[in-house]
């Protein structure tokens, strides 16, 4: 069925009060069926993965304000799941070819984080899916062994278990068609039920297979649900639940008019908040205490208004977070060379290939024109380089999920890393495309030139990075759609760089674009950065000695449109046009500026050019956090 159909009637209490997703994060934690969203962090070791966790999850508030009661928890845990034995073997990747632990102890591996917080329930969605029986035996055994003497209820989903892992089923629910057909004891108690049904119980059969058989039985026409209803069992645990209802009622009404007063789940008043007597003043005012002793915060509120009140429960400040997402994860990936290879290795690519075909440009008109075409190929292509970020977000996307909703850290705190986890590469790829390129191209050879011209590489490459984030963030669901997007935005930005098409010559209905083009305040800033004066002067300009012809060094164009476009600027400048110009080299220079209706008004400093482009940057970072803020929220939290 479509899981996004279904709509959920009623309320989920909590002692006897509606929880708000702190506490449900707080008390229960839950593991997943498919534990490839560990792919993304294969690389980690077990007991990184697990310290990852803990500096996540457990909040100084309780007693974990040292790193060594985390790291000693840890241990605690991987010692309780078996797993002490392979804590420095890394988790794997089979899509990488990256080899780690096995399946059963990779399992072990995510219900140890669910663990670490004693959570007073967990909840395994099919723990035993790609095991075989034996593994899955071995799992099921220790973490029911393990999780019966912390006092934990283990809720666990599972389609077909075996005899051994049937056994350990204290208590069954068996669903049909999404409706109940038995809820008790487990062992033999559901095999009288469905005897006195008419479907009785062979002896020595497998208890599991009869259950199966008996409610995928085609041919028959009980209604399961129906007659489960109409069992005293079923009627039992009906006014059980209406009495935890209307206990919950009570409270809401004797709590009603009397703000500060603590309650037990019966509804009768305790001493005053605070007094001593089990109540204590809270975020509202007082705590309900449950039966068993617990505190609760009290909330009557409805479940969407507490969500909006109190949507997540994080155990850090954001600023603790962030160091502890670079510390302990974007840290770890710092240290693998093939991680910083994967990073480096296509700007430097790129650069070679770049310096392959413009390499030592003639000092001329023509060669200016093809020095403006390599500037442009370079910010043209940064928007399609983004493909790779895109590529490496998209893998991790199921696990930041995942660890959002478990509270890990805020999605701001998360923005933050990513783009700080790009920085250093960023600036490593841009400098070396830029030492690659700059000097076998043969572009201005002064330091500040060089500078810039590196810094524009980087704040170029970071933009389209914080787009392609910005853009899979917001489209999750759809495999192609947001590289599409992306080549689709990087296209229309390469439009309207004035490379092409002037800025006056363009649509009106495009215009707008131009004015918010990253890549084209980017291509602005790098022509004026090469072909003005602010950034200084070479020797050869300075002695104004270039070439009057289009001679490529292993080609001779002066036989075509080379020549005449070489004379162009000294022709402009003998009938008046620029005639402040000192020599050819220059008035060659400010012949291409002008050619490109650069080098006046907004386009007459390449700083502000630089600016303008770094402005995009903020505005995908916010589209990109609201784009994992949504997410989050549409999947319950």
């Amino acid at each position: 069925w479509d899981k996004k159909a279904i709509k959920r009637r009623g309320d989920v209490l909590y002692d006897a009060h509606r929880p708000t997703i702190s506490e449900v994060r707080r008390d229960a934690s839950y593991v997943e069926q498919n534990d490839d969203v560990l792919n993304s962090m294969g690389h980690f070791t077990v007991f990184e993965y697990v310290l990852f966790a803990a500096m996540c999850k457990l909040p100084a508030s309780q007693g974990w304000d040292k790193k060594a009661k985390k790291i000693e928890r840890v241990d605690q845990v991987l010692r309780q799941m078996s797993l002490d034995q392979v804590k420095t073997t890394v988790l794997g990747n089979a899509n990488v070819g990256l080899r780690g632990v096995s399946g059963g102890e990779r399992k072990r591996v995510a219900i140890s984080v669910g663990i670490l917080c004693n959570p007073r329930a967990i909840f395994l969605d099919e723990p035993t899916t790609g095991l075989d029986s034996a593994m899955a035996q071995e799992v099921m055994q220790i973490v029911k062994g393990q999780l019966q003497g912390l006092e934990t209820t283990l809720v666990v989903t599972i389609h077909q278990p075996s005899p051994v892992i049937f056994e350990m089923l204290d208590q069954l629910i068996l669903l049909k068609a999404g409706r109940v057909i038995y809820m008790g004891p487990g062992g033999m108690e559901p095999c009288a039920h469905f005897a006195s049904l008419g479907y009785p119980y062979r002896q020595g059969y497998n208890i599991a297979e009869f259950l199966l058989e008996t409610l995928t039985d085609k041919g028959g026409s009980c209604n399961f649900a129906a007659e489960f209803k109409a069992t005293e069992r079923a009627r039992s645990q009906l006014e059980a639940a209406e009495s935890e209802w209307k206990a919950f009622l009570r409270l809401k009404e004797s709590t009603r008019d009397a703000p500060g007063q603590a309650f037990h789940a019966n509804g009768n008043p305790l001493s005053k908040a605070g007094s001593g007597h089990g109540g204590h003043e809270g975020d509202s005012g007082y705590f309900v205490v449950t039966p068993r002793g617990h505190r609760r915060t009290l909330s009557w509120v409805l479940a969407q208004e507490a969500e909006e009140k109190n949507m997540l429960y994080h155990a850090n400040s954001q600023g603790r977070e962030i160091w502890v997402l670079l510390r302990y994860r974007v840290a770890v990936k710092w240290r693998m060379g093939w991680f910083i290879a994967s990073k480096l290795c296509i700007p430097i690519l790129v650069g070679a290939v770049y310096a392959s075909f413009f390499a030592m440009l003639p000092k001329s008109f023509f060669g200016n024109f093809m020095n403006a075409g390599m500037l442009f190929a370079t910010v043209a292509l940064a928007g399609f380089l983004a493909i790779a970020p895109l590529e490496d977000f998209k893998g991790e996307f199921p696990l930041i999920l995942r660890q959002r909703q478990d509270g890990y850290y805020r999605g701001s705190s998360y923005v933050v890393e990513k783009i700080v986890q790009e920085v250093p590469f960023g600036l490593l790829g841009a400098l070396g495309f830029a030492i690659i390129t700059y000097f076998a191209i043969g572009l201005k050879l002064t330091p500040y030139a060089f500078f810039f011209y590196t810094l524009a590489a980087f704040v170029v490459n970071m933009v389209a990075t914080a787009t392609a984030f910005a853009v899979a963030a917001n489209i999750p669901t759809i495999e192609f759609l947001p590289q599409a997007i992306i080549n689709v935005w990087s296209t229309l930005n390469i439009m309207v760089t004035g490379f092409f098409i002037p800025q006056c010559q363009m649509p009106v209905w495009w215009k707008w674009l131009y004015w918010i083009s990253c890549q084209q305040w980017t291509w602005s800033a790098m022509m004026l950065n090469q072909f003005g004066s602010q950034s200084g002067k070479d020797a050869v300009i300075e002695r104004g000695d270039c070439s009057s012809t289009s001679n490529t060094g292993s080609e001779q164009c002066s036989n075509g449109i080379g020549t005449l476009m070489d004379r162009l600027p000294v022709l402009f400048q003998t009938i008046g046009f620029n005639s402040s110009a000192r020599n050819q080299c220059v008035a060659m220079n400010d012949f291409t500026l002008q050619m490109f209706d650069l080098g006046h008004g907004a386009h007459g400093n390449q700083w502000l050019c630089l600016l303008y482009a770094s402005l995009s940057l903020p505005v995908f970072l916010v589209l990109f956090y609201v784009g994992i803020w949504r997410s989050t929220r549409s999947r319950g939290g």
